[in-house]
């Protein structure tokens, strides 16, 4: 596959980052050996990658440390070979805010992390425990956190890394629900999640308001699949996790996870 079939393929609008994957999985083809990327991918990336990875002529795998993760390291390697957490380039940081008087929320952590002049490709999904942050980081970036990452706002903060192997990471929080819905078009799905009609949902995909996979979508008749994300302005972040059957009319009952 050439260069321009595979920006083709792919959804996404930095055609640089899609440009640099496709480079990796080139370099693959030369070296025949395993090829790590050194950024987290959004799901838009990473899923497209496994749907044409038969046409790559490779294996893509994926790690994002957390089960579930969103944000992902993708590799690239011959169909005969496994991966292993082992080989990524990748340190777990638990952050832990040191303020008794101040708490801070996840966009706290979040924009500390950006503020020290970080792509947001260089880390992965953040989960938060109390006033503590654990954030899957690029290893050439995880000395320079941890030295310059002092203060979270005006609050003191202590970084540490984890030990991916020998401890227990965290988990996502989920709240599940079910629910019916007409069809798998995202406004119908919007609609059922957040108890609105189908009309208000597909002026809220008009607006912009809702995004699929971390992306804008303008489109309301869009099909959604299992483990589609859909992040609803107002409502919060929620999972396809499971379509269980259908009712007697020929709705969708889907089981939907919130997070938390």
């Amino acid at each position: 596959m050439n260069k321009k079939e595979f920006l083709r393929k792919i959804n996404y609008e930095d055609k640089v980052i899609l440009s640099n994957i496709y480079d990796k999985i080139s370099l693959h083809e030369k070296i025949g050996r395993p090829v790590y990327t050194n950024e987290f991918y959004p799901p838009v990336i990473w899923k497209s990658l496994l749907k044409i990875s038969v046409e790559l002529n490779c294996k893509i795998c994926t790690y994002g440390v957390f089960d579930e993760s969103d944000r992902r390291l993708i590799s690239i390697m011959s169909k005969d070979e496994n991966d292993t957490i082992y080989d990524y380039p990748v340190e777990l940081l638990k952050i832990k805010n040191k303020s008794n008087f101040s708490r801070l929320k996840h966009s706290d952590f979040l924009g500390a992390l950006v503020g020290q002049g970080i792509k947001r490709e260089k880390f992965g999904d953040l989960i938060l425990e109390e006033q503590t942050c654990y954030v899957p980081v690029c290893s050439d970036i995880s000395k320079f956190i941890k030295e310059n990452l002092v203060k979270i706002g005006k609050n003191p903060c202590e970084i540490e890394t984890i030990d991916i192997e020998n401890t227990k990471v965290p988990e996502y929080k989920f709240e599940k629900s079910n629910i019916v819905v007409t069809s798998m078009r995202i406004d119908a799905v919007v609609a059922g999640i957040c108890g609105i009609s189908r009309n208000v949902s597909a002026d809220m995909i008009k607006k912009g308001l809702i995004l699929l996979d971390y992306e804008k979508i303008v489109e309301k008749d869009v099909n959604l699949d299992i483990g589609s994300i859909i992040t609803v302005r107002g409502y919060g972040k929620f999972k396809i996790h499971e379509i269980i059957g259908k009712t007697q009319k020929g709705k969708e009952k889907l089981v939907i996870k919130k997070y938390i």
